[in-house]
């Protein structure tokens, strides 16, 4: 018989040595009677011992899953197996071991340095008529005990499964406990084990040394009886940010071992970014000043270059089917409508499963607005049904949206979503209708056209001006008064050379609001000619302005930003190579693929500080590529970091590693105020199961995670001070910086402010 076997997963560490795992056939009677009476022929699971483990022998029934996980460190690990004809395919190898996984120290033992959780995966495995098969595997560099779960099935679809342990050790080895991350200027007192597992008594030379973004140095003797253990704490402190590597080597003759574990290291301080986005074809020269008193060796430059708005549009459409409401029910059509002719031009493939899910949703938010819009309403729905094709619903309803919009119209050509308003908002609301109208619609058209030449003279401001621009409606004299409100207001910064244009003061858009940034991109895009030197860096402000939070946060013009996107940037058609150079200096060097447009090109490098002249090239030289660079910089904290009005206080005390200690928060608003203050926490803190009943008692909500805490709490009533006490757990001594402690009021961007240093005693 055939059988088919999963190795689902196998989590944790080992040591390192090659390892076969044989799947064979026939079972005693009291093993069919343990695996429920499934029928005699079944796959037989046998992990191979060598000089280091001695696994146990299990048997399984015809496979389903394999897997196995370090006892010590995972549990409850789901496992499930897939039926699969003789002729299956098997999953990816799993990755491989360091390139020189059999380095050594200079003591000549041998370097354990690999430590995945997660090592293999190999869904479908065959046995042969034989009823077995073999899979080997390279178990990873952590000595503990392994647990194997094999699950199997027959042809016949009847079960069974089961679970084997094997130990992964060695005579006498060293272990050093490092942290998941630190802060730069941390300092750290690192515990190192060292283990003889062997009956004699053994005495060794214990070896620490550190390099990279740490560096250190230490040895002692040690002397370790038959089963005993000896741990070593060694004080180090953190230079900078970057990565530390930690190597202990415990050289006892033939019984030498030696691991070696990464850190990565954070900076520290206030972060700050500095951004330009713009347009790229051949080459580009900008600078990116550091602030006054930047950390020199923490500073970061990134520049992330797109193949086109293709990228943009497929991030959108994620961005909806993650549960996103767009203010525009109708917006999903616009999307898709624009993903489907982008991405038809660049020769990539769009799931049509994706496109057709984005319209039903579209579909049922706008449903209900179909029925009796008003003229307002059926502007905004036309203008995101526009080019809609092979949707029968959709075709059904324009026409009824076009003649509300007709009907609509006033007697003096302009439409206006209200019975009494200002002549801007009229003109904007004009310019928002006649860019939904159908191209047939000569005669609406030409009334909308005849008020705009009449009251075109009173625009004074670039908002509007821009809007009835990339409505079509103004010509000639009119056009040209409205062209150079809207490029009077173009600002090019002096360091960068970018272009930008700020949101003028009173103007309201057609939906009652002040325009966001997002729609004063749009509309000035739309509103310039194709040729303009400022189109490129506006749409790619527009572009880098996106987030999975709020799309492009233009709200119901978002409609409006996908068409100033797709019309400024036609985006790359075939692979070019990207170059980064600092002060003439190449210093990264990319490949961007327009055939996968979610995969943005990416550039590093460290500025360390200087003010340098940052160039991008592109070979060949191809149109409608833009860019974002951003330098990350931390600046040390000050007396002026603090919110206006908000008062909030962190304090750590009697923190002890591994006993425990306080995090005291202190906390006071105004009245009704709503504070979320997240306090990130050193690596390996825990907190307390009953911090969230603390909370509660004073009218809180705290939630926890790996990584930090965040209070979020009751409107604050007039004279309130909000005291909570937050009992946590530190796993490393020394002294340690963390991330911001970060502060919103009403829901308002977090604003970062000092944080706490940490400082943990051994004992």
């Amino acid at each position: 018989m055939t059988a088919t076997v999963t190795i689902l997963a196998l989590w944790a560490t080992g040591c390192g040595y090659q390892r076969e795992l044989s799947m064979a056939g026939s079972a005693a009677p009291e093993e069919a009677e343990m695996m429920n009476d499934v029928p005699d022929r079944f796959a037989k699971v046998v992990a191979s011992p060598d000089a280091a483990a001695e696994p146990m022998v299990e048997q399984a029934r015809a496979a389903g899953s394999v897997g196995a996980a370090d006892d010590g460190d995972i549990a409850g690990l789901a496992l499930d197996g897939v039926m699969r004809g003789a002729g299956g395919e098997n999953a990816p190898a799993p990755p491989p071991p360091p390139t020189d996984p059999a380095g050594r120290d200079d003591g000549g033992a041998q370097t354990r340095r690999w430590f995945p959780e997660a090592f293999l995966w190999q869904p479908l495995v065959q046995t042969g008529d034989d009823g077995t098969a073999t899979v080997q595997m390279t178990v990873p560099d952590q000595l503990t005990t392994w647990r194997l779960l094999g699950l199997a099935h027959d042809r016949e679809g009847q079960q069974a499964g089961t679970v084997l342990t094997f130990d992964s050790r060695l005579p006498v080895y060293v272990d050093p406990v490092v942290p998941g991350w630190l802060m730069a200027g941390d300092r750290l007192v690192l515990p190192v084990q060292a283990v003889n597992s062997t009956a004699n008594t053994v005495s060794a030379r214990l070896v620490v040394q550190a390099s990279g973004a740490i560096r250190a140095r230490g040895s002692a003797t040690v002397s370790l009886t038959a089963g005993s253990s000896d741990v070593r704490n060694i004080p180090m402190e953190v230079s900078g940010a970057g990565q530390a590597t930690v190597t202990a080597s415990l050289q006892a003759g033939d019984a030498s071992d030696a691991a070696e574990r990464t850190i990565p290291v954070m900076p520290s301080g206030r972060p700050l970014q500095t951004t330009r986005s713009s347009t790229l074809s051949s080459s580009r020269t900008f600078r990116l000043p550091p602030p006054p008193r930047a950390s020199a060796v923490t500073e970061e430059l990134e520049v992330l270059v797109f193949p086109g708005p293709l990228a943009v549009l497929q991030a959108e459409v994620e961005r909806l089917q993650s549960g996103a409401r767009p203010t525009d029910g109708a917006y999903g059509f616009a999307l898709a409508t624009h993903l489907q002719t982008l991405a038809g031009s660049a020769g990539v493939e769009v799931d049509p499963a994706v496109l057709r899910k984005l319209m039903v949703v579209a579909w049922q938010r706008t449903v209900g607005q179909t029925r009796s819009p008003d003229g307002g309403q059926a502007a905004d729905l036309l203008a995101a049904l526009q080019q809609v094709t092979g949707h029968e619903l959709v075709q059904g309803v324009v026409p009824r949206l076009q003649q509300v919009l007709f009907a609509s119209q006033r007697a003096d050509g302009t439409w206006s979503r209200r019975a009494t308003s200002t002549l801007p908002r009229v003109l904007v609301d004009t310019a928002v209708a006649a860019r939904a109208l159908p191209e047939s619609a000569e005669g609406p058209r030409l009334r909308a056209m005849g008020a705009v030449e009449r009251y075109a003279r009173d625009v004074e401001d670039p908002f509007t001006a821009a809007a009835v621009l990339a409505s079509g409606l103004a010509q000639g004299p009119q056009a040209e008064h409205l062209l150079t409100l809207v490029t009077d207001a173009l600002v090019q910064n002096a360091s960068t050379g970018a272009w930008s244009v700020a949101v003028p003061g009173g103007a309201l858009d057609a939906w009652d609001r002040r325009p966001s940034r997002a729609t004063m991109l749009a509309f000035t895009v739309l509103a310039l000619p194709p040729s303009h030197e400022a189109r490129g860096d506006l749409v790619s402000e527009l572009m880098g302005g996106w987030d999975a939070a709020r799309g492009f946060g233009a709200g119901a013009a978002d409609v409006w930003a996908l068409q100033a996107i797709v019309s400024a940037l036609p985006g790359a058609a075939q692979k070019v190579d990207l170059s980064l150079s600092l002060d003439g200096t190449p210093v990264a060097t990319t490949t961007l693929d327009p055939a996968q447009p979610m995969v943005a090109g990416v550039l590093q490098a460290r500025p360390e500080g200087r003010d340098a002249e940052i160039t991008l090239t592109v070979t060949p030289q191809v149109p409608g590529l833009s860019f974002v660079a951003t330098r990350r910089s931390w600046v040390p904290w000050s007396a002026s970091d603090r919110i206006e009005g908000v008062d909030v206080a962190v304090r750590a005390q009697r923190l002890v590693r591994g006993e425990g200690g306080q995090l005291q928060l202190t906390a006071a608003a105004p009245s009704g105020s709503v504070l979320v203050i997240e306090q990130p926490l050193p690596a390996g803190t825990t907190v307390a199961p009953d911090a969230q009943v603390r909370a509660q008692a004073v009218g809180a909500t705290l939630d926890t995670f790996a990584d930090r805490v965040r209070l979020t709490t009751r409107p604050f009533q007039a004279g309130e001070i909000l005291e909570l006490s937050v009992p946590v757990v530190p796993a490393f001594a020394g002294r340690f910086a963390t991330p911001p402690l970060t502060v919103a009021v009403d829901a308002a961007s977090p604003v970062p402010l000092r944080p706490v240093v940490w400082q943990v005693a051994t004992r």
